[in-house]
């Protein structure tokens, strides 16, 4: 491997390793919230509300921002990053800024004046109590502050990534959810109710910003008080964005699909799926996102020389150390799903009854992570090449198919049918997009990637049986009521699973194994 090469691999490493870091992090933070929630309020009335009122002001944020941003704006400022434009790069990224600024702010006003003919729209009220509505509408209002905030978030950790500079997006993603946790448990004591953890999420959004601001000045940034649509980069930015809009908001109006029979399901339901697929979705957040996201601006580099070798390499090394992570993590769910709800929530208000509703669900959603999770880094690839509109006819699709499946699904099995109809769209799109990526650059070695899932599959399996020996063991000979138990019993299947599975990994020979050691090796036990 040439030194420019290994240096490439090693940054892309590097940054993966400090995204996931702080995803871990961020997201261990987002679960002690979601704990203290429902230990305080269970599964019911209370956190329904809490749940729904996330829905509008994440979606304006998710399709404004989160996905337009990283596939529109990093591969045009990047550009001018890279050939030392500097003037043209924050002029352009200036007004983008203030475009999106200006966005935010009038849909958060809207938000404000109609939460409550919106709210009808994305949740099923049928079966919910005045008082419940009442509430969500309250919470929903105090969310808007927050989507405001992180809009603007959302363009300062784009001009960051940009200059590939990852740290201070993920401490800053850290501080928000402490803020949360701090000003919620704060007010909690002082009578607010649930509508205390709402106020902290708008107060962790302001700090979330603020951690961004700082270092943006450091690289150089120059802000400017201008919209300069003649910009070409500007141009560039609104050519690329638009269908990328599209398939975000096609993405996002899947999650609000299953909110949206979620609420018609009874009261707590809408919470318990809500719990249930935010666990699913802690290993993508952790590790899909976090490599596809540090493989994308290496990417973009190679495509804008041409390199289309390094390019598929990218490509292939990002979905096998996606498969490398998450088919494990999805047999671990799948096998501890009980002893892990139950050690996590199984206290305060959470009732015994809610432990098999959420574990099952949880069974569920987990067999669709390596499609959701595969299907980031795919993206990537689309959007490395500036290929944006074929992804939105995907996602248009997938929306449909899920809908159809969920309709259909809830009607059978009730609410693990949205977890099922969820999980089935997830590898559909999965496959769906794998296969026009292929179509529009040739091969991306597809052999040495079928290859590493077959050997993950077989590590998986054994990791199964071994996790469920383990519990059979362990719960015949010990308490499961007590708490210390509990946690007991976690911890040591955690170990067994995933010493079964790197064991298994070595004795295969895989790859991905023997890179993760050697960077190890060079980090702990140098000269």
């Amino acid at each position: 491997m040439s030194d420019k090469m290994q240096k490439t691999k090693n940054g892309v490493m590097k940054a993966a390793g400090i995204l996931v870091i702080a995803n871990f992090l961020s997201s261990m933070l987002g679960y002690v919230r979601n704990i203290i929630l429902t230990s305080v309020f269970n599964l019911g009335s209370a956190t329904d509300a809490y749940t729904g009122a996330f829905v509008i002001p994440d979606f304006i944020y998710t399709v404004l921002v989160g996905g337009g941003l990283s596939a529109a704006f990093i591969p045009v400022f990047s550009g001018y990053i890279a050939e030392k434009k500097y003037s043209d790069g924050y002029r352009m990224a200036s007004s983008i800024l203030n475009i999106v600024a200006i966005a935010a702010a009038i849909f958060c006003i809207l938000g404000e004046i109609f939460a409550p003919q919106l709210l009808p729209i994305v949740l099923d009220f049928s079966e919910w109590e005045p008082e419940t509505i009442q509430l969500t509408v309250k919470l929903t209002r105090i969310m808007f502050f927050q989507c405001f905030f992180m809009c603007l978030t959302g363009i300062c950790m784009g001009i960051l990534q940009s200059y590939k500079d990852f740290t201070p997006p993920s401490i800053g993603a850290v501080l928000y959810n402490v803020t949360i946790i701090g000003v919620g448990v704060l007010l909690l004591s002082l009578g607010t109710g649930i509508a205390g953890f709402c106020i902290g999420v708008v107060l962790g959004s302001i700090v979330n910003l603020t951690v961004q601001i700082i270092p943006i000045k450091k690289h150089g940034f120059k802000y400017r008080k201008i919209i300069d649509m003649d910009h070409e980069g500007v141009k560039q930015f609104f050519r690329l964005v638009g269908p990328v809009f599209i398939g975000i908001a096609v993405t996002q109006l899947n999650l609000i699909v299953n909110k949206k029979f979620a609420s018609s399901q009874g009261t707590g339901l809408l919470s318990a799926i809500n719990q249930a697929q935010q666990l699913m979705q802690l290993p993508i957040n952790i590790f899909a996102y976090a490599i596809a996201m540090s493989i994308f601006p290496t990417m973009v580099e190679h495509f804008t020389q041409n390199d289309m070798d390094s390019y598929k390499k990218d490509l292939s090394l990002g979905v096998r150390n996606v498969a490398f992570i998450i088919l494990p993590c999805t047999a671990g769910l799948i096998s501890i799903r009980v002893p892990l709800i139950r050690a996590l929530y199984f206290q305060g208000n959470f009732s015994y009854e809610n432990i098999s509703v959420l574990a099952t669900l949880l069974a569920f959603y987990a067999i669709g992570m390596i499609g959701y999770s595969v299907r980031q880094v795919i993206l990537q690839g689309f959007y490395a090449i500036k290929e944006t509109k074929t992804p939105v006819s995907i996602n248009i699709f997938i929306l449909c198919l899920n809908m159809l499946l969920t309709a259909i699904f809830v009607k059978i099995w009730g609410a693990n049918g949205i977890a099922i109809a969820y999980s089935t769209a997830g590898l559909c799109s999965m496959l769906t997009q794998t296969f026009f990526l292929k179509k529009r650059i040739g091969s991306i070695r597809g052999t040495e990637i079928k290859n590493s899932i077959v050997k993950c599959l077989i590590c998986c399996v054994v990791m199964i049986i071994t996790t469920t020996i383990g519990i059979k063991i362990f719960e015949h000979n010990i308490s499961i009521y007590r708490k210390l138990n509990q946690f007991i019993e976690l911890l040591l299947l955690l170990v067994i699973g995933g010493g079964t599975y790197f064991v298994m990994a070595y004795a295969l020979k895989m790859q991905e194994l023997t890179s993760i050691l050697v960077v190890i090796k060079r980090k702990f036990f140098k000269r």
